[in-house]
């Protein structure tokens, strides 16, 4: 398989290559195909709970009871970090 990149990805991906964090240019690109796969499949597995808490969440503001936008960002962040890590472990 023959894959063109824009010049820029190809520099980040070689700057990558060439500080360490990786072998080769194949074990960067098969790490990136894989967290991208792991974030679809985590999508698809939890599309209709997401799609619940949503509903809950604006059912909570048409009554009144929201809650601010920092603190949701932050509660996100730490989801996030968290599913990071634990696919991390799992690599």
């Amino acid at each position: 398989m023959t894959i063109h990149l824009k010049p820029e990805f190809e520099a980040l991906i070689q700057k990558e290559v060439a500080r360490g964090a990786y072998r080769s240019i194949e074990d960067y690109v098969e790490r990136a195909v894989q967290l991208l796969h792991d974030e679809e499949a985590l999508l698809h597995e939890t599309r209709d709970a997401v799609h619940e808490q949503i509903g809950l969440g604006l059912a909570q503001l048409d009554q009144g009871r929201g809650m601010s936008g920092a603190v949701s960002r932050t509660r996100l962040r730490g989801k996030k970090a968290a599913w990071l890590e634990q696919q991390q472990r799992r690599a």
